[in-house]
């Protein structure tokens, strides 16, 4: 089958997955919807599309059969209910939501529709860390009793928004990195050993002033305690005088084994080990994922009851920032401590 695509949206993740849309056989780019002029421009200079501020008329469109939403967080709700309501499946640039009440919204619309709705969590299958997670989830690595993930961008030392459009205020995005690039690391732990018993966190706005001025974190520091080891989680944005390599590791200790995991690599008590090749690339998986689970008529992995565990998982950890204290799972009080109780779910757009 050839799929009709349309984009969503003009955040930097979509300039990501649209060319690998783009560069498929079995799909061709035919709408585009971004509602801000000054971003809808460059996506249609981009892909040849016509690029209007309505996303309903691509969501209607008969010949889009599958939407890629790569907008701010807080659209993402209506956008998706929107999508399962025409029939359009969907690739969603990470997270699913801001708040615990927008995933949970989520995950009922597409409940029993048949849409197929994939995130973006490209790292989980980056060589190396598809190798730990096998291992782990296989049991070959038993009685772990520590998890340590280092997860960081290395930015020069200049404007950051020359680079990204993430710096925003709370109530558009969620908050800061653990938001954005941490939803990653969240996603990977949660994909290797399930939800945590409890959840402590510790957040600074420790280089960059563009986040400083809307009050949210550049770096954050994540404790998730499971029943018999505690993991970390360090993410966020480091500041460098030219840019560097980003730091993505993981180590794990377990019987008889430390595994030190990098993208390309993995190490078992020092030694590296053959890894298989890969059919398609990291960044082309999640594409990749979504034809295949809508082919076979199968839930995707990476999908939306994911995208809630990362939903709960992050706002335990912003809870726990505020408090101080351990947050534990499931949640008591669902809302974002960050959002007013009124904008836990939002209707409409912001400028």
């Amino acid at each position: 089958m050839s799929y009709g695509v349309g984009l969503l949206g003009n955040r930097a993740h979509q300039m990501s997955y649209g060319p690998i849309l783009e560069a498929r056989q079995d799909c061709r780019i035919v709408a585009a919807a971004e509602h801000r002029a000054d971003k809808a421009g460059p996506l249609e200079e981009r892909f040849g599309v016509a690029c209007g501020a309505d996303y309903d008329a691509v969501l209607e469109d008969p010949d889009v059969h599958i939407v890629s939403i790569a907008t701010d967080f807080y659209l993402k709700r209506p956008l998706i209910a929107r999508a399962v309501a025409c029939g359009k499946h969907v690739l969603v640039d990470k997270p699913l939501s801001r708040t615990v009440t927008e995933a949970r919204e989520i995950v009922n619309a597409a409940e029993g529709s048949g849409i197929r709705i994939v995130l973006s969590y490209p790292i989980r299958c980056l060589p190396g860390l598809a190798a730990l997670a096998q291992g782990v989830r296989s049991g070959a690595y038993a009685n772990i009793t520590s998890y340590t993930h280092y997860f960081v961008r290395q930015f020069e030392d200049s404007d950051l928004m020359q680079y990204v459009s993430y710096p925003t205020p709370v109530n558009v995005n969620g908050g800061g990195e653990l938001m954005n690039l941490g939803s990653h690391a969240v996603d990977y732990l949660h994909h290797l050993f399930g939800m945590p018993r409890r959840v402590f966190c510790s957040m600074r706005n420790a280089y960059w002033d563009e986040y400083r001025a809307f009050g949210t974190e550049d770096m954050a520091t994540v404790v998730c305690e499971y029943e018999d080891f505690v993991a970390t989680l360090v993410t966020g944005r480091n500041k460098l005088e030219e840019e560097g390599p980003p730091a993505n590791a993981v180590d794990v200790t377990a019987r008889g084994r430390w595994i030190h995991a990098e993208p390309e690599t993995i190490l078992l008590n020092g030694v590296a080990l053959d890894l298989p090749a890969t059919p398609v690339s990291y960044s082309d998986a999640c594409v990749q994922e979504l034809i295949d689970s809508i082919e076979e008529g199968r839930d995707p992995v990476m999908g939306v009851a994911d995208g809630l565990a990362v939903a709960e998982m992050t706002t335990a950890a912003y809870q726990s920032a505020q408090t101080g204290e351990f947050v534990s799972l499931p949640l008591d009080d669902v809302n974002h401590p960050m959002i007013d109780p009124d904008e836990q779910v939002i209707e409409g757009y912001l400028d």
